[in-house]
């Protein structure tokens, strides 16, 4: 049977919770992860955990019980992370740039020259993320934004990029923002925009 991408994620988690309880090594897990993401059938995969405990695997499956509905991170060790504690700390982010951009406008209204004040607000996004790979609402709830081919910090030009599909998720209503609860990697627009991932480290 044919491997698909969730076979292959499945099958990366198991290998990471191996590794955590002490049962693969660091070179191990890296290994058996490489040719878990190259693995083209079933029957590949389940080489790769035949040596570990666990209950006997037959063709790799998605669904086993509740823990199936939880999407497998992008990469060893991280998970996607979900719509809610994304909007909280989007939330928090933009409490944290309302009071500034009230400063902003009566600086601008009475100080000549000062409308370029205007980028500040904006640019806090894009230069937190290509910087540190979050922003004060991502830190408080241990989020971080990353490259979605490699898991590395956005560049500035991504992380811009990624700005702009913030201005294009208002412009249509917040869809934008809303399709990360439906996604299954959990991007909104603005990410898949981007190329970019927002994952939590696994415990």
């Amino acid at each position: 049977m044919r491997a698909s991408d969730a076979d292959r994620e499945q099958a990366v988690t198991e290998l990471t919770e191996h590794h955590v309880q002490g049962r693969l090594s660091s070179e191990e897990l890296s290994e058996r992860c490489r040719l878990a993401f190259g693995a083209k059938t079933s029957g590949e995969l389940s080489d790769l955990l035949a040596d570990l405990p666990g209950q006997p695997r037959g063709p790799m499956v998605v669904w086993q019980g509740v823990r199936a509905l939880r999407p497998a991170g992008p990469f060893p060790g991280f998970g996607y992370l979900g719509f809610w504690p994304r909007a909280a700390a989007l939330w928090v982010d933009t409490i944290l740039i309302v009071g500034p951009d009230r400063e902003v406008a009566r600086l601008a209204s009475s100080v000549p020259g000062a409308e370029f004040l205007w980028v500040l607000p904006l640019a806090y996004f894009p230069v937190l993320w290509a910087t540190t790979g979050r922003t004060v609402g991502l830190w408080l709830i241990g989020g971080r934004v990353v490259r979605e081919e490699d898991g590395g910090r956005l560049s500035l030009r991504r992380s811009l990029i990624r700005m702009v599909g913030y201005l294009f998720d208002v412009a249509t209503g917040f869809l934008g923002f809303a399709w990360a609860g439906v996604d299954r990697r959990k991007q909104g627009w603005h990410d898949k925009m981007a190329g970019s991932y927002v994952v939590r480290r696994l415990r």
